[in-house]
């Protein structure tokens, strides 16, 4: 998913009435952050930089995680740091993720994938990108992008400024959204390669360094891109993980309201129960 940040907009308003700090964080290459410069440094690690320095400028404390599909990967990556174990709210909240291409359950398609030149798959992005332009375009005119649920009335309990209602509330032009979007720096054949395997530096952590930390992982039952199965070959292998499985869900499950709301109220409260610890707490 592209345009990490802008998308913060569709989440406001459930993260508002749960008591949240919600940001949303460009990946590497994406958007307003910088690509990784040749090295060996994998690109996951390279956002556990970012992310620390974005912690630090805003003097946080204390933060939760919240990712999706290709993103549990960099959101992983931050939680096998051993300097982030004290400062993490858990649990780690995963929104089907992807699991690697050596999971016995991800799709045998993908594992023939993973044997493709690369100039191969920047092809066939290419081709993605295209046929996403096209149907975005067919939308009609007048079509809105509005965020999830509406915000509650309930004042805020902290000291730090927040939107508006109108900020919040405003529906955004669907096609204007997407120009931005589309405007916007991005690193798909990055994220494919890593997702496939053959990025050389791997992603820069192993399972056993998340043995530590508790992990909710939802799932949905119709996902064509990450099969069920996969999921709960992943949560197998993690001492303190829990599989929700979403009914008649799909990889696109992010966009479920009832879902995200459930989601959010879960971090919420343990954002709450965490607050007498020192530090701010946020989610990114």
């Amino acid at each position: 998913m592209r345009g990490h940040r802008f998308h913060s907009c569709l989440y406001n308003n459930l993260a508002f009435n749960h008591g949240i700090r919600l940001f949303c964080i460009d990946r590497p290459g994406y958007g307003l952050s910088d690509n990784v410069a040749p090295s060996n440094i994998p690109h996951p690690i390279a956002f556990v930089y970012i992310v620390e320095q974005f912690l630090t400028m805003l003097h946080i404390g204390r933060f939760g995680l919240m990712a999706q599909s290709a993103g549990c990967i960099y959101a992983l990556a931050i939680t096998a740091q051993e300097s982030f174990v004290s400062r993490l709210i858990q649990p780690v909240m995963l929104i089907a993720p992807w699991v690697g291409i050596q999971n016995p359950g991800t799709l045998p398609l993908l594992k023939v994938a993973a044997y493709c030149p690369t100039i191969l798959l920047s092809a066939g992005i290419k081709l993605i990108d295209v046929s996403n332009d096209l149907t975005s375009m067919s939308a009609k005119p007048n079509y809105i992008l509005a965020p999830l649920g509406s915000r509650h009335a309930t004042p805020s309990e902290d000291e730090y400024p927040r939107p508006s209602h109108a900020d919040i509330s405003d529906a955004i032009p669907f096609h204007d959204f997407q120009q931005r979007i589309q405007s916007e720096p991005n690193n798909v054949l990055q994220d494919a390669i890593l997702c496939l395997g053959k990025s050389p530096a791997g992603f820069g952590f192993d399972m056993p360094q998340l043995h530590h930390a508790k992990i909710r992982v939802f799932h949905g039952d119709r996902d064509a891109l990450v099969p069920l199965k996969a999921a709960e070959e992943f949560v197998s292998e993690l001492p303190h993980a829990q599989l929700q499985v979403v009914e008649q869900g799909t990889h696109a499950i992010l966009f479920d309201e009832t879902l995200m709301d459930f989601v959010f109220a879960a971090l919420g409260a343990a954002a709450k129960a965490s607050v007498h610890q020192p530090g701010r707490n946020c989610i990114t």
